[in-house]
């Protein structure tokens, strides 16, 4: 164990500090966006193999388990994260790290039987006929390993020992998609034996994360860090739970409203998104720990503007490509008949995108520690976007669903971001990336009623002009002179 951190962040440069941030984005951010990359791998093989209403279902289930995750971990990763770096010795250290782990793994000892016992035939959109029961069950004997891999995972970060971080990460979901696609070619694969072999994999991968980080745990001699946490996480975990429920209460719509085929087109619309979650996962990894560790510097701000000014323009241009890159993508990935899923792309990346942003305004209420603000936000999000999803979904089906999404997360955005400046008072230069963010979600939504009414080939360049237009704007508009200084430094110094 290696207690002796320092801040090496302070007194150095703007550039070397975005450099450390695009390293540390690289690394571990890069890591977790490849963790979700790998999840690409099976998608074509898993939408050929399956209906589309089987594939909905299974993709249903995938993240029922992920929002099961985030409910018994409740935001126990957020307050280890913010208290880690208070203490100094390695015994308060693993007294804080155990007394967590025992708070989470509690927590699904307590609930879980309720949780088993509770679920019933009305919990589920669609019908499974008999094996209902069995894929939930599999899936909640899932959680345990989901958690003690997320601990895990989050331990090594913290600790700076990035060669069993990676093995950890990628391994659990390399591993996880080349038995999948084993599965898929040799036998009859069904939404039960994927489950089944996502199960085995997790139990190897969370005995291994715990043996790796058995030197910093102990039994807990008694629950002095147990009310700090649970005061500063029980927010972030209703937050988590919140945000996590969302898409469960997405599909639940479609499936309710539109029926099982439009929810293996919402599926596989998530999937194409994903590829612009990469971008947003790896800069949200490595964003939380560089703004805390940099908030008591005299400059920050400064430091805090650029970055986002940075990523706002690449976010955008990001979300445009995809955009158009969406057709031709689903194409190859999936397949022809799931070709409808394009018209819906571009809201559910912008709305990466904004959250994303929502990430870095919001950071006044982590460095206040105020985190029950973020409450705030996120209930008014949640309720905005389920009635908006539910009465949009009426009148433009599946569309409904993501511009619905949408909405909600620029009232999410909003909130939180003035809720941060009265808590923890900042210079955010808020025009700039505002201007952007406002022409990109305006080109993108034409676009979309572009492909609705012409059709494909005028569509295609309509939306290479857009795409033009947001690089002309950002370039010349948003990054200043500084900022495309840092830039163009940054990456060209990046391997030096």
């Amino acid at each position: 164990m290696n207690s002796n951190n320092h801040n090496i962040l302070s007194g150095v440069s703007k550039l070397a500090r975005l450099k450390f941030l695009l390293k540390d984005s690289i690394v571990y951010g890069g890591a977790a966006a490849v963790s979700k990359a790998v999840a690409l791998v099976t998608f074509p093989l898993l939408a050929r193999h399956f209906s589309i209403s089987e594939y909905g279902m299974l993709d249903f289930f995938l993240v029922l388990g992920n929002f099961l995750t985030l409910l018994f971990v409740f935001g126990q990763d957020s307050a280890v994260a913010r208290y880690f770096y208070e203490y100094e010795s390695d015994e308060d250290r693993s007294q804080l790290i155990s007394q967590s782990l025992s708070i989470q793994l509690l927590g699904l000892i307590v609930f879980g039987p309720f949780l088993w016992i509770g679920a019933s035939a009305n919990i589920f959109p669609v019908k499974v006929s008999s094996e209902k029961m069995e894929l939930f069950a599999i899936v909640l004997l899932q959680i345990p390993f989901f958690l003690l891999i997320n601990f895990s995972q989050n331990l090594l970060k913290w600790t700076f020992r990035r060669t069993y971080f990676l093995i950890v990460s990628l391994g659990f979901t390399v591993s996880q998609a080349v038995i999948v696609v084993a599965i898929v070619l040799r036998l009859d694969a069904s939404v039960k034996l994927i489950l089944v072999a996502c199960l085995a994999t997790s139990m190897f991968f969370a005995f291994l994360g715990i043996f790796f980080n058995r030197a910093w745990l102990s039994f807990p001699k008694n629950a002095f860090f147990v009310k700090k946490m649970l005061w500063f996480a029980a927010p972030y975990g209703f937050v988590c739970a919140l945000d996590a429920v969302l898409p469960m209460m997405q599909r639940t719509i479609v499936a309710a409203q539109l029926g099982v085929y439009e929810l293996g087109l919402f599926a596989v619309s998530a999937k194409i998104a994903m590829l612009m979650g990469l971008l947003v996962t790896a800069f949200q990894t490595a964003w939380g720990p560089f703004a805390i560790s940099l908030h008591k510097q005299e400059d920050a701000i400064h430091t805090y503007n650029a970055v986002l000014k940075l990523f706002v323009f690449a976010a955008c241009m990001a979300s445009l490509a995809l955009t158009f890159s969406a057709p031709l993508l689903i194409d190859i990935l999936a397949s022809p008949k799931y070709h409808q899923a394009a018209l819906i792309v571009f809201p559910l990346t912008i709305t990466l995108v904004l959250q994303a942003i929502g990430g870095v305004t919001e950071i006044g209420i982590t460095i206040s520690k105020r985190s029950y603000l973020s409450l705030y936000s996120v209930i008014c999000s949640f309720v905005i976007t389920l009635l908006a999803v539910w009465y949009l979904t009426l009148f433009f089906g599946i569309l409904g669903i993501a511009l619905g999404a949408m909405l909600g997360q620029i009232a999410k955005v909003s909130l939180s971001s003035w809720l941060a400046q009265r808590a923890h008072p900042m210079s955010w230069e808020y025009a700039p990336f505002l201007m952007l963010v406002g022409i990109t979600m305006a080109i993108g939504l034409f676009q979309v009623w572009v492909l609705c009414v012409y059709g494909s080939e005028f569509w295609a360049v309509s939306m290479t002009a857009g795409i033009f237009i947001v690089s002309a704007t950002g370039w010349r508009l948003v990054l200043g002179n500084s900022e495309r200084k840092l830039l163009t430094a940054g990456l060209a110094s990046l391997w030096r």
